[in-house]
C-alpha cells in the first residue's frame, strides 16, 4: 500500500469514527437504565413506594425499575445483579443485621464491575453488624447514637447547586424523619441538608450525599419514611437523578 493510500485510509477511519461516535452515544442514552430496587416496605409499612414508582414509570422514561421485596435476597446474587446498571437499596431483611456472604459478595462484585448504587432512608439501619456496610452504603445507623425527632415538616436545602443530581431540583419542604447522628464516611460529598435544632443551635444535617466504592458511583438519600414522604414531587425526581448519576448518565 502506498503512503498516500495509507493516509487516505487513516483519514476515512477518523472521519467515520467521528460520525459514528455521537450516534452510538445517542443510542446508549436512549436505552433506559436498568435498576433493581430491593425493599418496598421500609419499617414494615406496605405500599410506601407505590406512588413514587408509579410517578417514575409515568414521568421518567430514562429509568426502568424492577422492584422486589426486602426478603428477596436471592436477587442480590451477582449472577442476577449483573443484568442491571444500578442497585437501589431501600431495605434488606437480614438476621442480626448481617447479610449472608453471597449478598455481600454480590454487591461488591457488582460495584467492582462498574454498577452504580443508590441507598435510601432506613437501609443504613438494616446491616449494622456488616462491618463494611458503612463504606459501601456511605452511612450507618448506630443503635443508641443515631436518632431522629418525631416525624415532622422540614425544609431540604441545596449545598452543591452545580451537582448533576440536582438538575431541576429546588429547595423544598417535606414531611419525613430527619435522621441525625448517623455514622458517615468522612469523604461523603454533601449535596442537600436539612436544619436540625439542638440545644439552642442549628445543625445542617447531610441528607443527600455521594461517595465512591471501587470507582463505582454511590448515593445515600436519607428521605423516604412513608407514603407521604415519597409522594412529594421532588422525591422521585431526586431518586431518578441519583440513579442516572450512579449509572454515569449525568
Amino acid at each position: 500500500m502506498t503512503l498516500n493510500r495509507r493516509r487516505a485510509v487513516s483519514v476515512f477511519a477518523v472521519f467515520f469514527a467521528l460520525i459514528l461516535a455521537p450516534t452510538l452515544s445517542a443510542a446508549e442514552e436512549a436505552t433506559p437504565i436498568k435498576c433493581l430496587q430491593i425493599g418496598l416496605e421500609p419499617h414494615g409499612t406496605a405500599n410506601v413506594w407505590a406512588e413514587a414508582l408509579a410517578a417514575i414509570e409515568a414521568d421518567y422514561p430514562s429509568v426502568q425499575i424492577t422492584a422486589v421485596t426486602s426478603e428477596n435476597l436471592e436477587a442480590l446474587r451477582y449472577e442476577n445483579l449483573k443484568q442491571y446498571d444500578v442497585l437501589h437499596v431501600v431495605q434488606l431483611k437480614v438476621e442480626n443485621g448481617d447479610p449472608p456472604d453471597f449478598v455481600k459478595e454480590g454487591i461488591l462484585q457488582f460495584l467492582k464491575e462498574g454498577g452504580g448504587l443508590v441507598v435510601n432512608h432506613f437501609a443504613v439501619a438494616n446491616c449494622q453488624n456488616w462491618r463494611d456496610s458503612i463504606d459501601i452504603f456511605g452511612a450507618m445507623w448506630v443503635s443508641g447514637k443515631s436518632t431522629h425527632d418525631p416525624y415532622h415538616t422540614f425544609r431540604m436545602d441545596i449545598v452543591d447547586e452545580a451537582h448533576p443530581i440536582l438538575e431541576g431540583v429546588t429547595p423544598f419542604t417535606t414531611d419525613d424523619e430527619l435522621y441525625f447522628n448517623l455514622l458517615m464516611r468522612p469523604d461523603m460529598h454533601v449535596i442537600m441538608t436539612a436544619d436540625q435544632e439542638r440545644f439552642g443551635h442549628t445543625v445542617p444535617e447531610p441528607l443527600l450525599c455521594t461517595h465512591y466504592v471501587h470507582n463505582a458511583r454511590c448515593v445515600y438519600f436519607a428521605l423516604g419514611h412513608d407514603p407521604k414522604s415519597c409522594s412529594n414531587p421532588m422525591f422521585p425526581k431526586i431518586v431518578v437523578r441519583s440513579i442516572e448519576w450512579a449509572a454515569k448518565r449525568r
